[in-house]
This record gives C-alpha cells, structure tokens and sequence, in this order.
C-alpha cells in the first residue's frame, strides 16, 4: 500500500479522491464515531488499531508507503499513535489540517479556553441561549451546566441523559449563513466551538461576529514532535508524491 490515510474530515476525503484519481495505492481509514459517515473515494477500513502498537502492525503487515494523518485536529489520541508508530517505523508522516482561527481578527474577542472543562466554567458568567456546537463526546464535561437555555448542535444524538432545558439539533455540517440566523434567532447569545480552524471563519462565527455573539472556543492542544505539517490538499499530494518517488528510487 502505498498512502494510508486518517480520515474523518472535508480534508482527508479530498485528499483520498485526488489519490485515487492519480491511481495512487491508498486506504482511508475512518475511527467509527459517527454512526453514518460520508462516503469516502477508494478502499477504507473502519475501527481503532488497537493503539500504537496495532497501528505499527497494520503499517508493517501492508507495506505501507507514507502515512497522512487528516483526522480531526482534536482527535489527540490518533495523532499521538501516528506520531509514535511512524517514529518507532521510521515511517514519513503528514499531518493534514486547516490552520487555527488564531490569526483571525476577530479571534482577539474571543473566550479562549484549553478544555472542555475551562469552557463550561467560562460559560457561568455568559448569557443563555447556549449552543454548543463541540459535537457529542464532549458533552458529559458540559453537564454541570444544568437547567439552562441549551442547544446541543451535532451529527448523532447525545447518549446522556440532558438537563430541562436543553435542546438537542440533530444536524450535520456544513451549514450555510440562512441556516445559522434560523438558529440564531431563537435567541442565541453565545456560541462554544473548537478550533477546527480554516483560512476563513465558518458562517456562524461570521454571523456572530456580526450579531455581537459571545463565543467561547477551544483550543487544540499541542501537536505531536513527529511528522510534518501541512494546510492544503495540494501540499499534501505534492509530499505524498515526492516521498513516493523517493522511496521507489532506492
């Protein structure tokens, strides 16, 4: 195999159908949490590995080539095992990924935080509506919250058992600027998102720098020391490509 891809995200299926256009050996490989994952180009492979050690016999049991991690940039847990398996391996790496809202101008108004727990703090002195837009693992830290105003935006429902109050938006992204006011307008006063970053802001940040929204965002955490970095599906065909040839060379 010559590319195996982390998937899950816009990035990681772009990248997986310019691939397999160029007839490029590849899988993607897909974690499971969502119940009804988009469709992926080319072969793929649902499930963890069974950590670091798993991820390294699988590598190591199909040849693999090159390895580009274009999974979620929360899911710290995989980019951690990449990092680690392909380090052990010798094994080039790339991780795929928009880059932060950071250097965004609106970012300096924001209610930066480090974790989900620092988010439901910073939320006690901030106005209901609350919508929380952080998919539902993470819900269990919000929970403290109790019987607010809250919306819960995400792809499959919640499996705690939610506060009075709370209301749950089964809905998959991308969402367009008209779907946002329709939500907005049921009084929305303060938005809690990650930081999956791009080189522009997602419609609801637009619209709640617009409508004086309050937004608390979560940060990523640190990436892994192994590997290198890359923003655009084009960059990361080009290393694809360039490791490739080098490794047929020899």
């Amino acid at each position: 195999m010559d590319v195996l891809i982390l998937g899950g995200t816009t990035k990681a299926r772009q990248l997986a159908t310019r691939l397999v256009d160029d007839g490029i050996d590849l899988c993607t490989s897909l974690a499971g949490r969502t119940k009804s994952p988009r469709p992926v180009p080319g072969p793929t492979r649902l499930g963890g590995f069974g950590g670091v050690d798993g991820l390294k016999d699988f590598l190591t049991a199909n040849e693999v080539k090159v390895m580009v991690d274009a999974s979620h940039p929360f899911a710290a847990t995989m980019h951690g095992h990449a990092a680690q398996a392909c380090l052990d391996l010798n094994l080039p790496l790339a991780r795929l990924a928009p880059p932060s809202w950071r250097t965004q101008p609106e970012a300096a108004t924001w209610h930066w935080v480090d974790d989900h727990d620092a988010a439901a703090r910073a939320l006690a002195d901030l106005p209901d509506v609350v919508l929380l837009t952080v998919g539902r693992q993470p819900i269990s830290h919000y929970l403290r919250l109790g019987p607010r105003r809250v919306i819960v935006r995400c792809v499959d429902a919640p499996e705690e058992e939610l506060p009075e109050g709370w209301t749950v938006l089964q809905e998959r992204g991308p969402f367009t600027m008209a779907r946002e006011r329709e939500i907005f307008s049921g009084g929305v006063a303060t938005v809690v998102s990650k930081d999956s970053g791009g080189t522009e802001l997602d419609p609801k940040l637009r619209l709640a720098a617009e409508t004086g929204v309050q937004i608390v965002m979560v940060s990523r955490g640190p990436a892994p020391g192994w590997g290198d970095e890359l923003s655009e599906v084009d960059e990361a065909v080009q290393w694809i490509n360039a490791h490739l040839a080098t490794v047929k060379s020899q």
